[in-house]
């Protein structure tokens, strides 16, 4: 046999063992979309359209279809409860008292990790959850007590600062459930006021930071029982107004507080978007290492993820990731691979996706889920660019044969 013949034969059996490894199981491709287990998963599933055009009235007990847009579960039934609006200290916040007539006991007060506020003659007194009215009257009896103030009609005033960092604890619907620290200070900031001033507004030391720390509320959250547990009391927040323009029930945190978001029977699309209770952007993994983008690095692909704003649908994801475009007859076949983690049961799903048909399909909301955090896409290339591809591969491998193959016949013919 020649040497030609043998390097054809090598390039057979090289194409035949490359695709033996280019065949495998493809990952499980559900028509529906990638949260329906979850979707379904107390309430009863939808049944039936009006005219054709997929329509919903909210039924108790019935989940949506899959693509009705914008769907917010109604209100849950039952009265909500608040707590009053004040603003109460915690540990490691700062105010200032002034006592008229004795300098010496005037000044800036910080309250201790315990809880407490060491007065001078006077002991400590217990500062934590108190208004800022509740504490000026303790401190000012505090001073009465110790002799510290004998005229009669003698008053203290306590006038606030700084308010600090503080840690709830927050559970139930959210991305990532835990104890989370809210109203963090700048280092600027910690170094008080450069100017005598009193007050303070810490905007983030409300309900929506404490949820916005603990990755937002999931899809599958009521967000119309959003609950406080304050010591023995339990309260009851209505948070619909995040999504609907409807008035909130916003309430200023203290240390040790609990917030827990009740779970919704159904998946609502209408949740997922930025809010003030929902993440602003999400991380993704992608991989588009094919044609049209050759590396990541050309691509625009980050190191290890990209941010993309929180309701992006893997379509857009897709071309985020460069995955839609570059020629028709060799692309347009590609293949697209969505990793994610159900946030609910907590298992990893995997679908895959005809690019094309995603891009075409009229009811592509239906099968075009949304993303969650950390999921991952890939992208694979079409047939046509993996027939090249082992093209490519082949005569590489072969190379060298072809090269030894032309040397023994020219040296052949030269020691004829």
């Amino acid at each position: 046999m020649s040497h030609r013949h043998k390097a054809l034969w090598i390039t057979v059996l090289a194409m035949t063992a490359l695709a033996g490894c280019a065949v495998g199981d493809n990952p499980e491709n559900k028509a529906d979309t990638l949260f329906s287990p979850q979707q379904f998963a107390y309430g009863r599933e939808y049944e039936g359209q009006v005219g054709g055009t997929p329509s919903w009235n909210p039924i108790p007990g019935v989940c949506p279809p899959a693509d009705i847009m914008n769907y917010i579960a109604p209100r849950a039934p039952g009265r909500t409860s608040v707590p009053d609006s004040h603003m109460r200290y915690s540990p490691g916040d700062r105010f200032h008292i002034l006592v008229p007539g004795l300098p010496e006991f005037s000044g800036e007060y910080a309250i201790n990790a315990d809880g407490r506020v060491i007065l001078p003659f006077a002991g400590e007194v217990k500062a934590v959850g108190l208004t800022n009215a509740e504490l000026n009257e303790t401190i000012e009896q505090a001073f009465l007590d110790a002799n510290v103030l004998k005229e009669s009609g003698a008053h203290v005033a306590v006038r606030p600062i700084q308010y600090a960092p503080i840690n709830v604890f927050v559970s139930g619907a959210v991305f990532t459930p835990g104890r989370v620290a809210i109203n963090n200070l700048s280092d600027t900031s910690k170094l008080g006021p450069t100017r005598e001033q009193y007050g303070d507004a810490p905007l983030d030391r409300f309900v929506a930071a404490g949820l916005r720390a603990a990755g937002g509320v999931r899809p599958d959250a009521d967000v119309s029982s959003i609950y406080l547990v304050r010591g023995a009391r339990r309260y009851r927040l209505n948070w619909r107004g995040a999504f609907t323009g409807e008035k909130v029930d916003d309430v200023a945190l203290v240390s040790g507080d609990k917030l827990e978001v009740a779970e919704s029977p159904c998946f609502q699309t209408g949740l997922i978007r930025p809010t003030q209770i929902t993440p602003p952007g999400i991380r993704i993994f992608q991989s588009n290492l094919t044609v049209p983008a050759t590396n990541n690095a050309s691509s625009s692909i980050g190191q290890f993820s990209g941010s993309l704003p929180y309701g992006t649908r893997f379509l857009q994801a897709l071309a985020s990731a460069n995955c839609i475009g570059g020629t028709m007859s060799t692309n347009a076949r590609r293949q697209a691979v969505l990793i994610s983690r159900n946030p609910k049961t907590l298992q990893t799903q995997v679908i895959q996706r005809s690019i094309e048909e995603l891009v075409r399909s009229a009811d592509r909301d239906a099968v075009n889920p949304h993303l969650m955090p950390d999921d991952a896409i890939a992208c694979y290339d079409s047939s046509v660019t993996e027939f090249s591809e082992v093209l490519s591969v082949l005569g590489q491998a072969t190379y060298p044969v072809n090269q030894s193959a032309n040397s023994a016949w020219y040296l052949f013919h030269l020691h004829r």
